[in-house]
């Protein structure tokens, strides 16, 4: 896999990284997970659908938890501008390991309870906004596919246990 994972990354960067494009994704790997957050305060808060906001965050800060707590510490894996020759990471370097990808995580969870308590066309932007994520962590250098792909995952575990021990309380 690492194999792949190192030609999709140089790919990326060789052919995909364009000038107009890289403010783009940065700001999408840095602030993309606020949609999240904004999306979960606000159902919670504004009392228009407290327990999807309610869900969101939940699920937010357990994939959180559990990737940059338990799993990254635990599997180890080095960042992908550390291991494939001539990547050049266009973000400041996270010092962090890698697997999985806590943004991935993040975003793929948000999608997830979005797409498991909304409207199915508000799960599908948000599932689309996912991948978007996710995308830009390769596209800045910071992450492997399968870092991406892990996060994935990762948010997928977390929305569905939640969903379960929710549905087992209600």
């Amino acid at each position: 896999m690492d194999s792949l994972d190192a030609k999709l990354i140089l790919y990326i960067q060789n052919h995909c990284r364009k000038p107009f494009l890289d403010p783009i994704m940065i700001f999408i790997t840095n602030f993309g997970n606020a949609v999240w957050f904004t999306a979960g305060f606000y159902l919670w808060l504004s009392g228009s659908d407290a327990a999807a906001g309610k869900y969101i965050l939940a699920t937010l800060f357990l994939s959180w938890g559990l990737t940059s707590l338990v799993l990254k510490p635990l599997i180890g894996r080095t960042r992908v501008y550390h291991a494939v020759p001539g990547l050049v990471a266009i973000i400041p370097e996270p010092k962090d390991k890698a697997f999985p990808s806590a943004h991935a995580a993040m975003a793929f969870a948000g999608a997830f309870a979005i797409l498991f308590h909304l409207p199915v066309g508000l799960g599908i932007a948000a599932m689309a906004f996912a991948l978007l994520m996710g995308y830009s962590r390769m596209y800045v250098g910071v992450h492997y596919l399968s870092d991406v792909l892990g996060g994935l995952l990762t948010g997928l575990i977390c929305a569905g246990l939640l969903r379960l021990i929710e549905a087992a309380i209600i």
